[in-house]
């Protein structure tokens, strides 16, 4: 068997991402997309990802294991949830399903999940980081940007995370609302304090230079002086809204 690429990989993994939607929908389950897709929809894609990360609920959960099934999936449980894979030839897409909670296996920390989350999500586009993945472009709930600004700072030690946020802070820290996020966890005393602290990580993290690298190692482009500037200062804000 030939091994598909990496852009091959994420149109299938981009149409099953909508079929998944659309069957979803139409069996009456609130589901919402995290991750790296979610990334994707509200920035310009700066990295590839495959992988499909989703929120449900527990009350549907067996009817969502059926879909997934369906589709070709080979399930298992794990601590937040269900995941499984697919093989496309010598390839695979991985699905990881959060249920009724989001779990971060880096910190042990469990964010909780409630009708909220699936109310404030929005109808985003997600078009994928190849060229040939933008042809097939689909349409999903994604969670609100607070929120999974919130879900990416809550880890340590991926280099893929990093990315991600400071592509959101990049192109949509004006749409941020830093009182939305505040107000997520503001009787969450711990996870505040680990927020800070992670905030201030990488705040050590861009000035060292390190940060522009790991970004330049992954998107391979360049952060620009100015732009590297105003994210200290963003995330500055971030802390003091935090305390």
């Amino acid at each position: 068997m030939n091994t598909l690429s990496d852009a091959e990989l994420e149109v299938k993994s981009l149409q099953d991402l909508q079929t998944i939607i659309i069957k979803a929908e139409n069996w009456k389950i609130n589901l919402a997309v995290i991750g790296g897709y979610a990334v994707q929809a509200y920035t310009k894609a700066y990295r590839f990802t495959k992988d499909i990360d989703l929120v449900i609920t527990l009350e549907a959960l067996w009817k969502f294991e059926g879909l997934l099934r369906e589709l070709g999936y080979t399930l298992r449980e794990t601590e937040f949830g269900i995941a499984g894979s697919k093989p496309f030839n010598e390839g695979f897409i991985d699905i990881h399903v959060s249920v009724g909670k989001i779990f971060d296996m880096s910190t042990n920390i469990t964010y909780p999940v409630s009708q909220e989350l699936f109310t404030n999500a929005k109808e985003l586009k997600i078009a994928g980081y190849h060229d040939a993945s933008k042809q097939v472009a689909c349409s999903a709930p994604v969670i609100n940007i607070e929120t999974l600004l919130l879900l990416k700072l809550i880890p340590t030690g991926r280099g893929k995370d990093t990315v991600d946020i400071l592509a959101l802070l990049l192109d949509k820290r004006e749409e941020i609302q830093l009182a939305n996020l505040v107000n997520k966890i503001k009787e969450n005393i711990a996870l505040r304090r680990h927020l800070i602290a992670q905030l201030r990580s990488y705040a050590e993290f861009i000035r060292k230079g390190e940060a522009e690298n790991l970004w330049f190692t992954i998107t391979g482009s360049r952060i620009p002086a100015t732009e590297r500037r105003e994210l200290l200062k963003f995330m500055r804000k971030m802390v003091d809204a935090l305390r």
